[in-house]
Formats: structure tokens, sequence, C-alpha cells
């Protein structure tokens, strides 16, 4: 790692995952969020798909709130609790791809001296199996993923984030991710914000949010990029 006086290091990004870094193709089209609320016995709408941006805990209210449907605060922990186990039994019979040009990019910051974490809606668990299944768990520092607890928006999640980091000695910690609520969480908290249009939004969509830098991919636009964080 590249020290840069005082002990402080170069920088710190904080990864989105889903879009961003992993592509996950699940064979069924199963949704484990879906799984875990019919085992409680809630209706839900089977026609809801996709949910970009969201954290679990609230795509959890989504599919609930999509058919005007209302859940017990002990059944939705409930279904929370179960969203790791019915996701890693998913994660063992799922496809998971890199998106553009991430391990490559990933590889060419650490030895700049950048340190990798996660900023995601997902639990860490689910974080962790994505990364692993991946191929690129090695990458990330596992203090520094910060995921969804019961409860939580991406705001909440970004400002532990940040009450955590305050005590680490980065001279910039940025955010990379491929929805606006990558930057509304990145702003919430005043941290530079990195917008990729690798997932469910595109490049116009992005641009019009305002990111600090808009790449197509961290393929074609890896240079830029380099470029920005030098």
């Amino acid at each position: 790692m590249l020290k840069i006086n005082s002990g402080f290091t170069a920088g710190l990004i904080l990864w989105d995952i889903d879009g961003t870094v992993i592509r996950v193709k699940r064979l069924d089209s199963s949704s484990p969020h879906k799984k875990v609320l019919l085992a409680e016995g809630c209706l839900i709408d089977e026609s809801q798909l996709g949910h970009p941006g969201l954290t679990d805990y609230e795509v959890l209210l989504d599919l609930i709130k999509s058919n005007n449907g209302r859940i017990a605060r002990r059944r939705l922990l409930n279904a929370f609790n179960s969203l790791d186990e019915e996701s890693h039994r998913l994660d063992s019979a799922s496809i998971f791809d890199l998106c553009p040009g991430v391990q490559s990019i990933l590889e060419s910051l650490i030895s700049k001296g950048w340190v990798h974490g996660i900023l995601s809606g997902n639990t860490k668990s689910r974080i962790l199996s994505k990364l692993e299944n991946a191929g690129i768990l090695n990458y990330f520092t596992r203090d520094l993923i910060f995921g969804c607890e019961f409860g939580d928006s991406r705001e909440i999640i970004a400002s532990r984030a940040k009450e955590f980091l305050q005590y680490n000695k980065y001279l910039r910690i940025l955010v990379i991710g491929d929805t606006p609520s990558d930057i509304t969480a990145a702003r919430s908290v005043n941290f530079p914000v990195i917008s990729v249009a690798t997932g469910s939004f595109t490049f116009t969509q992005l641009s019009s949010c305002n990111p600090d830098l808009l790449l197509r991919d961290l393929s074609v636009d890896a240079e830029i990029l380099l470029k920005f964080l030098n």
C-alpha cells in the first residue's frame, strides 16, 4: 500500500457491486427477496422485476407496497434475516460475470496505492458471497465493506461508512456506482462520485444526475478514470 505523509494512504474507492462490478444471472430468474417474503406468507406482486439502487430492506418493502400489502415488523425482520441464506443457495446455481474492465482497473489502482471497499445496498454477507463467486474477493478490504442492515436506506449506509472512515487516514474517498441512488448516497456524505453506465441506467440518465465523472464502462474509459484519479 502506498504511504503518503504522516501515515496517510493514497485513497479509498467505495464500489457499488451489482451493475458496477458484477452482473449476476439467476438461472431460473429467481428472486431471493420474493422467496423469503413468500415463505413468511406475504402477498407480493410477481410482475415486479428489478430494483436498481434500492437496499435489500427497501426491496422487501417495495415488493409488499406494490401489492398494497401490509406486513408486521416481526415478519419483515424474519424475511430480512432469511435473505442471506436464500441468496447463498441461489448463488451456488448462478452465473457471475465481471463488468467490462473491472479486474484490470482493480489491479491497476492497487498498484498505484488505492484501497478498494464496497458501499452497497446488499447485506454484507451477500456482498462477500458475490465477490467470492466472481473471483475478486481478495481485491477488497473486508473492514471496508459497508452493506445493508435492517431498516437501512442508501444514505444511512453511506453515513455509517463515513463515521467509520473518519478514524482512517485516506487522502481521498470516492464512490463508484451505476445508479442515481449511488450519486444521492455519496452526495449525502459529501463523497465525490463516479458513475458508470454498465447497469440499468443509461449514460444520458446518469448524466442528468451530475456525477463528478461519468464513464461508459471501465474498459473503454479506463484511461479517463485513471487520469481523473491522478
